[in-house]
């Protein structure tokens, strides 16, 4: 079974606000952790001094949650927004991309589908609400698949032993919730189509 580090957030405002808005999104409540992979696929899972390590690296830093692209999967498309954080470049190690640290993207996937045309309506979506979210509230866990992006079950989470004083920044559209509800129920048609 394939093991990933997953960033996660651990302000409830956040954590909740961006498990809302994939749902709402996706007309469906996703099971995995909102999150941003930062590492695996490994057949091992990393020890619990290397992922300590990692944790205490990231003190300090927070993550920029806000602008928004897509790009293909093997199952079709997917929407997301950026989880821009300098450390991240020197966390990051996924194996099946070969993507030069310098083009990296780590993001939030907040939306997948088979139709491109789906996953382009929601970044446009993305794009016109214009979130902002800046939090320093991280943690690293370690996910163990099933079946690849599917059926994530929980290992060991570290958080950083010294919490920053940092204040988190969230800049959310009034009402993006109920419109994202009307773009994910859009997109569902499109399937059914």
């Amino acid at each position: 079974m394939p093991y990933f580090v997953f960033a996660e957030f651990g302000n409830p405002h956040v954590a909740d606000f961006l498990v809302e808005l994939r749902n709402a999104l996706q007309c469906k409540k996703n099971l995995s952790p909102v999150h941003v992979t930062l590492r695996g696929p490994y057949r091992t899972p990393p020890s619990l001094d290397q992922l300590r390590e990692y944790s205490e690296r990231l003190l300090g830093y927070g993550v920029r949650i806000g602008n928004y692209g897509y790009f293909s999967t093997k199952k079709g498309y997917a929407a997301f927004v950026l989880a821009e954080c300098t450390i991240f470049r020197e966390l990051w190690d996924k194996p099946d991309y070969k993507t030069p640290l310098e083009f990296i993207k780590p993001h939030i996937t907040m939306f997948e589908s088979t139709e491109r045309s789906a996953a382009l309506e929601v970044r446009a979506f993305l794009r016109k609400e214009n979130i902002l979210i800046h939090t320093y509230n991280i943690s690293l866990s370690v996910y163990e698949s099933r079946s690849v992006q599917e059926d994530m079950f929980g290992g060991p989470v570290v958080v950083p032993s010294n919490l920053p004083k940092h204040q988190d920044i969230l800049r959310i559209p009034k009402g993006i919730l109920d419109r994202a509800r009307v773009i994910g129920t859009k997109c569902a048609e499109l399937l059914k189509e």
